[in-house]
């Protein structure tokens, strides 16, 4: 079946709210990534299990198509707009980068959910060494189980030369009276993630150690 739109311009009051953060302007379907030599086909890894439902009527995977420009909130909804919209350049959605540190740009950050309120969430898929097919990436204790991060955890990740803590969900944050962070580190053996969460304080700043749990 082909796609059908997502958080499309032809709804622009869903497309400009924190479900559609990063989707807009997207379409929602089948998806799979392939790998081919002489267009004969390698190996194939399917997707759309891996997404969340943001959506309450969405038709599988999402991914952006036409990128959302911050005028457009601005805009009035109509055929002209939507025409316009359909205009722009497609997005880019696989942007290669070395993630698991082993020298080699095979993986790329697909966005697979949301979380509150506009925090993009998502997987790495790639190849490495160890596992030289399509997958997504796990961890040292579940390789298997793919692991889901906030984007700027896995650009984090990226950048690192070696452990690192990234605030997760800070005091206060949409109420919140946990704060978290996650201790990040690639080894020879894959990627190790341990989150933690502290009880907040009166004033909203973390106060004593509550839990942690090894992803």
């Amino acid at each position: 079946m082909p796609p059908k739109s997502a958080c499309g311009p032809e709804d622009l009051e869903s497309a400009i709210t924190c479900p559609c953060s990063g989707f807009a302007y997207g379409e929602s379907g089948q998806l799979d990534v392939m790998r081919s030599v002489n267009d004969h086909e390698i190996d194939l890894l399917e997707l759309t299990p891996l997404f969340d439902k943001v959506l309450a009527d969405q038709g599988g995977a999402i991914v952006q198509r036409w990128g959302l420009q911050e005028k457009d909130s601005e805009q009035v909804e109509s055929e002209a707009f939507v025409t316009r919209v359909r205009a722009r350049p497609v997005v880019k959605i696989m942007h290669f980068a070395d993630y698991d540190h082993d020298g080699n740009s095979t993986e790329f950050f697909l966005q697979t959910g949301v979380e509150p309120c506009g925090k993009i969430s998502g997987i790495v898929v790639g190849l490495n060494r160890t596992h030289p097919r399509l997958h997504a990436f796990g961890t040292t204790l579940h390789p298997d189980k793919p692991l889901v991060m906030q984007k700027r955890e896995w650009e984090a990740l990226l950048k690192a030369a070696g452990p690192i803590e990234v605030l997760d969900w800070p005091c206060g944050d949409h109420g919140s009276e946990i704060e978290s962070d996650m201790k990040l580190n690639v080894t020879n053996g894959g990627i190790q993630a341990i989150r933690r969460e502290f009880e907040c304080t009166e004033t909203g700043s973390r106060g004593r150690f509550l839990r942690e749990q090894i992803f």
